[in-house]
């Protein structure tokens, strides 16, 4: 049976939020290091690491891990609940700002486009804002 402690409520939730940041990394930096580099429709990660590096990060991700579960389970952090319509609606909310200043007149600040590539540009991103607006509607 683990040793637990009990921590003052405002430590409690500064390192409840801590851990749930480190595991949140983890997970990202763990996916990055067995994608060996991925390539999407706009970024490319590079693979850097030998396959012996590779692994040896791998190792440190697990025991940090590991640290991290004995942590939580010490100091009996708090679990995060969240709601995944909440975090789909706030997601949404990101996109439709981006978007809207991306049209040609929300980036007029970048100088002026021709009325051609302005009408392009608008085509465009208007498509994009209506098919958030579906997304949107299926929240």
């Amino acid at each position: 049976m683990r040793k637990t402690i009990k921590l003052p409520s405002n430590q409690h939730r500064s390192l409840s939020v801590t851990a749930q940041t480190i595991e949140q990394t983890l997970d990202e930096l763990e996916a990055i290091l067995r994608s060996r580099g991925i390539e999407r429709l706009t970024s490319r990660v590079r693979a850097s690491y030998s396959d012996r590096s590779r692994q040896d990060l791998l190792d440190a991700i697990s025991e940090m891990r590991k640290v991290n579960e004995e942590m939580v389970c010490t100091f009996q952090l708090q679990k995060t609940e969240r709601e995944e319509a909440r975090i789909l609606r706030a997601a949404i909310a990101q996109l439709w700002t981006i978007l809207v200043d991306s049209t040609s007149k929300g980036m007029r600040g970048f100088g002026n486009l021709s009325p051609e590539l302005a009408r392009e540009l608008d085509r465009h991103v208007e498509r994009l804002l209506v098919l958030l607006d579906r997304i949107h509607q299926r929240t």
